[in-house]
């Protein structure tokens, strides 16, 4: 069978040219609170691991930060690299950079540990490339009893019609590293202090039940393959029910939810 890490890299490479229409949109209003934990980035040497179209290096670049990205999809990084040719990119693996040993000052990775592997491996190696006392900052997607409406629809839907015993390889523990203690257990194993934990929330706006399909089917990896995964009915009835259930989301400007997020950042020791 297929590995869940083939799979994702599949997945990210078929559509990287879709990202930036269909999901970069939330993705992006993390940018701004990650980069400000960081404190002053003028000068420092960056590394965005899962870097995708280039999005939070660009806005560290022009923050002053000189920036380096890697993500394992090359069609991220080709867009990446039009984007921003300020930054250097390479396409790698965030559980074995190719980076030597204490050379930056901050390390970033937005919503990234959602797609690795091993993201214990992930960490350590952030934490091997950064310099004593630099910076480690990540964001991760809150649970569905935490606000993830999207999430909860989509699980609530697939539990109805469906089931999540489909034919897939393994997936690590999704929300493992949304929880604060496991957070700061790993990072604290992983050579870091300081750690902080803060929780936000992103908005998607659309206008029909569609454009959420056109977002989980052109801007998500993992979920269209729950869905694809179903019987032929049960597939249809999920879907219906997703059309039909952003409907309870709607307000006076279209169709609102809330993705949830946990910014969480470290300091190396």
């Amino acid at each position: 069978m297929t590995s869940f890490k083939e799979l994702e890299h599949q997945g990210w490479a078929e559509k990287a040219h879709f990202y930036d229409d269909h999901f970069a949109g939330v993705t992006r209003q993390a940018i701004d609170p990650l980069l400000a934990s960081l404190g002053n980035i003028s000068g420092c040497r960056l590394l965005d691991i899962c870097c995708g179209t280039g999005d939070l290096a660009e806005a560290a670049a022009l923050g002053g930060a000189k920036v380096a990205g890697v993500d394992f999809a090359e069609p991220m990084i080709n867009i990446a690299r039009s984007r921003v040719p300020a930054a250097e990119f390479e396409v790698g693996d965030a559980e074995e950079l190719s980076f030597e040993n204490a050379i930056f000052d901050a390390v970033t990775c937005a919503f990234g540990l959602w797609h690795v592997a091993d993201s214990d491996s992930a960490i350590s190696e952030a934490a091997r490339v950064l310099k004593p006392g630099g910076s480690y900052a990540y964001t991760a997607w809150l649970p569905p009893d935490e606000g993830w409406e999207m999430m909860g629809l989509l699980m609530t839907a697939i539990n109805k019609h469906g089931t999540m015993d489909v034919d897939l390889p393994p997936a690590p523990p999704p929300f493992r590293f949304a929880q604060a203690a496991e957070a700061e257990k790993v990072l604290l194993a992983s050579g870091f202090v300081s750690v902080t934990c803060q929780k936000k929330v992103a908005i998607w706006r659309g206008q029909t039940g569609d454009d959420l399909l056109d977002l989980l089917y052109k801007g998500i990896v993992r979920a269209p393959m729950l869905i694809d995964a179903q019987a032929s009915d049960a597939k249809q009835a999920i879907i219906n029910d997703i059309r039909q259930g952003a409907e309870a989301f709607r307000d006076e400007e279209g169709i609102k939810m809330r993705w949830p997020y946990l910014l969480v950042c470290a300091t190396k020791t």
